[in-house]
């Protein structure tokens, strides 16, 4: 069974001002986690699934930093085989997978489907899978593939769906938006996708409004507020797409251009009951608790992917015994601290449980504690840091202290500077003209833009009442 995986990059609208909503910006797809792009983890896993075709879907501006992304990917591979083999890899004997990036300015996911769908992106491959950009995992490929290789013969693709294990508090649900899925537990042990609901649907409507058919079909039921969408989803190509094709008046570009892809799968779901007759189904799949998964769709979830790596590599360093430096005047960095290089530190600079990205340059008794910085950062002396995060190209002038602040880059924080909780923007007019933002990726981007269409476009999908079974 051979898929074709379609990863899906995006601006990032929540990873505002790194991001390139803002001018200062890169690309979503390339902002760091332990001075590796996201995408790379999503690339790696690829890697570990074998498949043998992949389409990065990028939009035009960051194309050409998602192709550098992904020369250094390549040349990881290739030394990831000169480490197996100890002998130089042949040039025809390099990744297994065949990576192509399609150029697209999208202002939805649910474009991106269209494209893909129209353009018969997918190829000659029975079955596609979609990716986000920004997933981390230690879950193998393997289990998802055969959890869709096993589906139900109804299922015509499986929703991956997964709990938040990160330790980050969010007590009124704007780190981790609330969401309604409603499911369904089989008698052999799978699951299947009902219904979909995102908190401001809920929000309009101020209430959960529960479909009286799916009731009907699916008594027994269940809806879940603690489980989020991984945006990870496989499909049949033939059948899902054959569904587009028999209902034309519905599937145009408009309907996919208004929605995300969660709400087209939802959509598809929902079909399961809302006709008299039984029609195709939605696999749902939930991952194990033991395995770690987390999408970076925010700056909170940002910074802890960061320390999620640090205490990694302290684990790792502390069971080999790593020696700390002895010299009371070098600068100490701790086991769960990753620096990048061509980095330098000043005498008597700390660094805990931080990730400094490359070419930075740290001054004297400099305090980095919880923080994460971008490439080719500039602190002057005596500067105190507490759970920032700094773009790249940032200059920190001396003697001033940062407690819980996000700095945009190629900011210049000036002398003397005292703040906490804020975001120190640069000074430009970005805001005060509507911009040409483009949201290909994440339905975490996008799943706001169209509050009413959960409700206000759902009386008119029913097309199969004639026996009067579900009729009001």
């Amino acid at each position: 069974m051979e898929f074709h995986v379609v990863i899906l990059c995006g601006l990032g609208k929540q990873l505002t001002p790194f991001s390139q909503v803002r001018s200062t910006g890169i690309p979503k797809a390339v902002l760091p986690i332990a001075n590796k792009p996201m995408v790379e983890y999503v690339l790696r896993w690829c890697e570990l699934g074998f498949f043998p075709k992949v389409t990065i879907v990028t939009d035009s501006d960051s194309e050409q930093v998602i192709k550098q992304a992904l020369v250094d990917h390549k040349k990881w591979v290739e030394e990831q085989k000169q480490s197996l083999t100890g002998e130089q890899a042949q040039p025809e004997a390099e990744s297994v997978m065949d990576i192509d990036i399609l150029s697209l300015n999208a202002d939805t996911s649910g474009e991106v489907l269209y494209h893909i769908y129209k353009n018969n992106i997918i190829g000659a491959y029975k079955h596609f899978l979609l990716l986000p950009c920004d997933f981390v995992t230690d879950l193998p490929p393997q289990v998802l593939i055969e959890a869709y290789r096993n589906r139900e013969e109804s299922d015509i693709g499986i929703s991956v769906h997964y709990r938040n294990l990160l330790d980050i508090e969010d007590k009124k649900h704007k780190i981790f938006p609330i969401e309604y899925t409603i499911f369904l537990e089989l008698n052999d042990g799978q699951c299947q996708l009902l219904d979909l609901y995102s908190s401001a649907d809920i929000e309009f409507q101020q209430a959960l409004k529960i479909r009286t058919q799916m009731c009907w079909r699916y008594p027994n039921s269940s809806i879940s507020m603690s489980l989020m969408n991984s945006s990870i989803f496989f499909g049949s190509t033939v059948e899902i797409f054959n569904i587009f094709d028999t209902m034309q008046e519905k599937s145009t570009e408009q309907y996919f251009a208004s929605r995300p892809i969660s709400k087209i799968v939802r959509d598809l779901a929902r079909r399961s009951w809302k006709h008299s007759q039984p029609k195709e189904t939605i696999g749902f799949m939930l991952v194990p608790d033991q395995a770690t998964f987390f999408r970076t769709t925010n700056t909170h979830v940002l910074m802890e992917a960061n320390r999620y790596f640090m205490k990694l590599q302290a684990q790792e360093k502390g069971t080999s015994g790593a020696q700390q430096n002895k010299d009371k005047l070098a600068a100490t960095v701790g086991l769960d601290s990753l620096v990048g290089e061509g980095t330098t530190l000043d005498e008597r600079t700390h660094v805990k449980r931080t990730v400094v990205g490359n070419d930075c340059v740290i001054g004297k008794r400099v305090k980095l504690t919880g923080c994460l910085l971008l490439n080719n950062v500039t602190i002057e002396d005596d500067v105190q840091l507490e759970n920032c995060i700094v773009g790249h190209d940032v200059r920190i002038q001396t003697k001033l202290k940062l407690v819980h602040c996000n700095v945009e880059s190629t900011h210049d924080v000036v002398k003397g500077t005292q703040a906490k909780n804020e975001t120190l923007h640069c000074l430009s007019l970005e805001g005060l003209i509507e911009g040409d933002e483009s949201a290909i990726e994440s339905d975490s981007d996008d799943d706001d833009d169209d509050d009413e269409s959960s409700y206000d476009e759902y009386d008119g999908e029913f097309d199969d009442n004639d026996d009067g079974l579900f009729g009001y």
